[in-house]
């Protein structure tokens, strides 16, 4: 892993100019340093279970909104065609991001106060020639995954 400099307008890797393209996926708060505050996330928490029965939900992910605690179930076995007589689950259970020591971010939380804090650290990146932002984190943004890989072969066409 390289380390990242960005000051005077000059992209550093591992102390040295770099000017080649360089794609950040990571929280884009961080990495400015926090200068204009930390943006607020959500985290998810997950809890696994292995069940004796043959089939729990029938598919690979069921979403659920308000009536559950939970936002999401992964029955592993259909995502790997697995067969037998036990399956496992995974809960996923949605809270703040509070803690960077202990937690992973996942989730921008989106509403208009927080889209202006991030433009302050957009422009910031802006200001990186060959710096692009991409992703969940960098672009504070929620992304379905067919979108996000739309976006990542739009990015690299504009590299090439």
């Amino acid at each position: 892993l390289k380390r990242l400099d960005l000051s005077e307008g000059r992209i550093c890797l591992d102390g040295a100019e770099f000017s080649g393209p360089v794609i950040y996926t990571g929280q884009a708060d961080e990495l400015f340093a926090f200068r204009f505050g930390p943006l607020p996330y959500r985290t998810l928490d997950f809890r696994f279970e292995t069940l004796a029965q043959d089939d729990f939900q029938g598919c690979g992910t069921v979403n659920y909104t308000v009536d559950e605690d939970y936002t999401r179930i992964t029955e592993f076995k259909w995502l790997t065609e697995q067969t037998g007589d036990k399956t496992t689950i995974m809960r996923e259970y949605s809270r703040a991001y509070e803690d960077p020591a202990t937690q992973i971010p996942y989730y921008a939380i989106i509403n208009a106060g927080n889209n202006a804090l991030y433009a302050k650290y957009r422009a910031e990146a802006d200001r990186y020639p060959n710096f692009h932002l991409l992703g969940r984190l960098a672009e504070y943004k929620y992304y379905n995954m067919d979108a996000i890989a739309a976006r990542a072969l739009e990015l690299a066409g504009l590299l090439t």
